[in-house]
């Protein structure tokens, strides 16, 4: 499956995933922009021919060494207004293979309880939103969000558009070879 159709016209070409063990959330704090110095999930683009799932797990890998089969699809998280053009990515959840994650050259990864996910002023704002909906594994949503001056100004969480859900088997079904 190549990469889904845009969401109201916004091009969704990222994957994150938000590993969990023991309460805690494997986060990255950035080292280049977008969101640099600020604490994210790992993930990265979704190359050509790549289904939205193998592009987390090939990102997983990459940045954590973990070696994952299969991750949970959680949803889209789409913006407007950002430090970067309109866009969008795919949100997945997984839990951690035991041993520490390899070292990343995107920034520095640290195990943090999810609570600290929900409010820290160090994690990336729209987190605070998502975050909760994420490690509760709430169906998946399509999470919007609108920026002005770095700020979000408005964001809506809703169902997933109905060319999104059909596609939802799919994404959730794919497994690592």
């Amino acid at each position: 499956m190549a990469r889904l159709d845009p969401i109201d016209g916004i091009p969704i070409t990222f994957t994150l995933c938000f590993l969990t063990r023991d309460g805690q959330v494997l986060l990255l704090k950035r080292r280049r922009p977008p969101n640099q110095g600020l604490w994210n999930g790992v993930g990265g683009h979704v190359e050509p021919g790549e289904t939205p799932l193998a592009a987390c797990l090939r990102e997983v890998r990459e940045e954590t060494g973990y070696r994952l089969k299969t991750a949970r699809f959680a949803g889209i998280l789409t913006w407007r207004g950002f430090e970067i053009p309109a866009g969008g990515l795919y949100l997945f959840t997984a839990s951690a293979p035991a041993g520490p994650a390899a070292l990343c050259d995107e920034g520095v990864l640290e195990w943090q309880a999810w609570p600290w996910l929900f409010t820290s002023p160090e994690v990336v704002s729209n987190l605070h939103h998502v975050g909760p909906y994420l490690l509760a594994e709430a169906e998946p949503r399509d999470y919007y969000f609108e920026y002005q001056s770095g700020q979000i100004v408005r964001h809506i969480i809703r169902p997933l558009p109905a060319a999104l859900s059909a596609q939802a088997p799919n994404l959730k079904k794919f497994r690592e070879s």
